[in-house]
């Protein structure tokens, strides 16, 4: 897969996208906190 696609689509390469951030409510939260939410809600999935 071309990296420009991963990066469109991949969550885990989008933490900093702020719809992303919106949607997750931690739009004043660090990059850290971002990819730890996405990483917690994949494992709920």
């Amino acid at each position: 897969m071309p990296i420009i696609l991963e990066m469109a689509t991949n969550p885990f390469l989008r933490w900093h996208d702020p719809r992303i951030r919106v949607r997750l409510g931690m739009q004043d939260a660090s990059d850290e906190e971002v990819f730890a939410e996405i990483r917690k809600r994949k494992d709920h999935f």
